[in-house]
């Protein structure tokens, strides 16, 4: 699932399935999804989004972490200093790619794009089908908990063709016309070791404004 997946590809996939799902929202002038310093490598951004998950949801990261943020498209998060990532628009749909360093190897996939109609239920489908369209098999979501009027967050797994199983979390938030889609996976066998990390990552998500509910 997430830790094989080459940018051209996902992006691919992606305009598949927003056409084959919906009309697709429009598209923006591209912009990073995360501001990069160059194609391979991940970079603090200057600044990051105020409004995040519930206080009680936040999960504390390590003070060397770096945050990366897209102020335009209104969302930032932080992640592990060393962190490799690349970016790309499609569709209207920005996507961002990043894997820590070893030995954790978390892989990210972040996804926005508009949709003032877009429910996290609605995202939850979005990501199942992006997956299933790059060929994943036995995709669940599970485990599903609303931690606000804006975010939501579940268990994810999926088997690629050659029967190598990725297990991670997945969260995704809704803003008044924006929509985010976090995944965050490794290898079933390694799941274990890594989930303080992908805690980490998801727990320090964060938009721009309000959120839907303009409470977040």
């Amino acid at each position: 699932m997430i830790r094989r997946i080459a940018p051209v590809v996902l992006t691919a996939f992606i305009s598949i399935t927003v056409a084959c799902n919906k009309p697709a929202p429009p598209a923006p002038a591209p912009a990073p999804a995360a501001k990069p310093a160059n194609s391979n490598t991940a970079a603090p951004a200057q600044k990051a989004p105020g409004k995040g998950l519930p206080a009680a949801k936040v999960v504390p990261v390590p003070s060397n972490w770096i945050t990366m943020a897209d102020e335009q498209k209104g969302y930032g998060f932080k992640v592990p200093e060393g962190t490799q990532s690349q970016t790309k628009t499609t569709n209207g749909v920005d996507v961002f790619i990043a894997k820590t360093p070893e030995p954790s190897s978390v892989n990210a996939i972040v996804m926005a794009y508009k949709d003032k109609n877009a429910s996290k239920e609605d995202l939850l489908n979005f990501a199942s089908k992006v997956l299933e369209a790059m060929g994943e098999t036995n995709v669940k979501i599970t485990d599903v908990v609303e931690l606000s009027d804006d975010y939501s967050l579940g268990m994810i797994s999926s088997t690629d063709e050659q029967g190598r199983v990725t297990k991670g979390k997945i969260l995704v938030a809704t803003d008044v016309t924006d929509n985010y889609v976090m995944l965050l996976g490794t290898d079933e066998k390694e799941y274990a070791a890594n989930e303080k990390i992908i805690d980490e990552i998801w727990g320090s998500f964060s938009m721009a404004s309000g959120g839907y509910s303009g409470q977040s």
